[in-house]
């Protein structure tokens, strides 16, 4: 019955293209059918205006099949009649049953036999249980037919308004180059309207700015795939063709054999036929298979598997990303934004790419959220709406990343921190910490957004460091900045 009611095909046909290219999307939508049909159903039973009144109707009828007809009952269940017609605001029929009622009373004083008066009250009775039942079944309908046509109304506008939200954020982040199918993650959790309204303000960023794209893309390739060192031997069968002769394939002479194949006899044994005299040798020779031939036989060439050793040089995999998003007080505005909108495109590329993710929201304190075994985008959304807007203090971040760094998880995992950088100096037990994370072929890179620099010291401690202005959408890489002057030091 109730499907009946959310007929989406219309709906679903004009979203076709999006939903075919997504199959999770068309799962979500399923799913999202499924739970309002349920919710429908609770919403019938738990806002029932005539639930009383059922009960009322229910227990009437079930007095009457049980128990004798009597005067008071029936009195009692025209009073409970005439509350369910106020309340439905039906046609009132009060008059019709006080009347019916003043005919009952009179005609059982006149009965003098007991059974005759249970049997008149009876039909009179079960009169008023009819018509009460017919009554309430048509007041129910109409009214749950209204509830279930505005709950479908609803659902229905949600739900477009919903799809319409996902088709312009598929459209973003396609601009950029990604793929809906990773971004738009519904197979493990659901996206409210809101949750999409700020996908949509982060994902804005990416193709709208030339220097956010730029970073996107200039960050999405660190620690790119590289050969390994390692040499390793494996066995592979490979096909090696060689000449054999082919005894059914009569193509050239290889010599001479005794038989009696007359397209092949030698021309001298032939002549034996021109005289009689020797045409018997001829034919003795057929019957006993004796006869001169030439053999002829033909060459062609077979495959033979032949196993061989052969080294090779094994791929790097990219390793895990610990990414650290500065929400500081100094962060607040354009340059958080930025920063959680990097954060969505990195983490969307490592579940792409099958890397591990672990994400440090970090300011005085920090919050972590842990992106290894898989998530929901409505978790990631929850993470990249925190904000503490405090003061700024990336030591705790760092070693708590780098602890994460020490699981087996993490080995060979990059760091990027994404700051203003308005802060003091690293402590020394960091920056050693740092050191032998890189010794052992872990990478530390670091954003700067905005204008306030750290001082050259603490530059140097990352293995590249970038500046990204968003007043010019410019970008500054300073290790290679700092490599430039000390060059032009030199030569001067």
């Amino acid at each position: 019955m109730f499907n009946d009611y959310f007929d989406i095909t219309g709906l679903v046909s004009r979203y076709q293209p999006m939903i075919k290219d997504n199959p999770d999307l068309d799962f979500a939508i399923k799913q999202q059918l499924s739970d309002c049909t349920q919710g429908l159903k609770l919403e019938l039973i738990k806002s029932n205006p005539y639930t009383e009144i059922e009960l009322a109707l229910l227990n009437a009828e079930l007095e009457f099949d049980e128990k004798a007809a009597t005067s008071v009952r029936f009195k009692n269940d025209i009073i409970s009649y005439q509350r369910f017609i106020s309340q439905a605001q039906l046609p009132s029929d009060k008059k019709y049953w006080l009347k019916e009622l003043t005919v009952l009373d009179d005609k059982v004083n006149k009965l003098n036999q007991q059974k005759r008066k249970i049997t008149a009250i009876k039909t009179k009775h079960n009169h008023l249980l009819t018509h009460w039942r017919k009554q309430y079944d048509k007041a129910h309908s109409k009214w749950q037919l209204e509830a279930i046509r505005q709950f479908q109304e609803k659902f229905l506008s949600e739900l477009n308004d919903w799809l319409e939200q996902i088709k312009i954020l598929s459209e973003v982040v396609e601009s950029l180059g990604l793929e809906p199918g990773y971004l738009l993650d519904f197979s493990e959790g659901k996206l409210t309207l809101s949750d999409v309204e700020k996908l949509k303000k982060w994902a804005e960023y990416l193709p709208n700015d030339e220097g956010v794209k730029s970073l996107c893309e200039m960050l999405g390739k660190l620690r790119q795939v590289t050969l390994s060192d390692k040499i390793e031997t494996i066995k592979k069968t490979i096909n090696m063709p060689e000449m054999v002769f082919d005894g059914d394939s009569k193509q050239e002479i290889v010599g001479l054999k005794l038989g009696k194949d007359l397209e092949h006899v030698l021309p001298s044994e032939l002549a034996l036929m021109s005289d009689p005299e020797t045409s018997i040798l001829f034919d003795l020779k057929y019957l006993e298979s004796s006869l001169m031939c030439f053999d002829m036989a033909g060459i062609s060439i077979d495959h033979a598997e032949q196993v061989v050793e052969q080294s090779i040089q094994k791929e790097d995999k990219k390793g895990p990303m610990v990414i650290c998003i500065d929400t500081s007080g100094s962060m607040h505005g354009s340059p958080e934004t930025i920063a959680k909108a990097l954060s969505l495109y990195l983490t969307t590329q490592a579940k792409k790419e099958q890397r591990d993710c672990y994400l440090i929201n970090i300011s005085t304190s920090i919050e972590i959220l842990d992106l290894s075994q898989g998530y929901s985008l409505s978790s990631l959304l929850t993470f990249l709406q925190k904000s503490f807007h405090g003061g700024t203090d990336v030591a705790p971040a760092m070693r708590h990343g780098i602890n994460i760094m020490k699981n087996d998880a993490y080995e060979n995992a990059d760091m990027l921190i994404i700051s203003d950088f308005v802060m003091s100096s690293l402590p020394n037990d960091c920056l050693e910490l740092v050191e032998q994370q890189r010794i052992k072929g872990n990478r530390f890179y670091s954003l700067c957004i905005g204008n306030a620099f750290m001082t050259n010291r603490l530059k140097t401690h990352f293995d590249s460091e970038w500046v990204y202005n968003p007043s010019n959408s410019s970008i500054t890489e300073l290790i290679k900045f700092q490599n430039d002057v000390i060059d032009s030091a030199i030569i001067i």
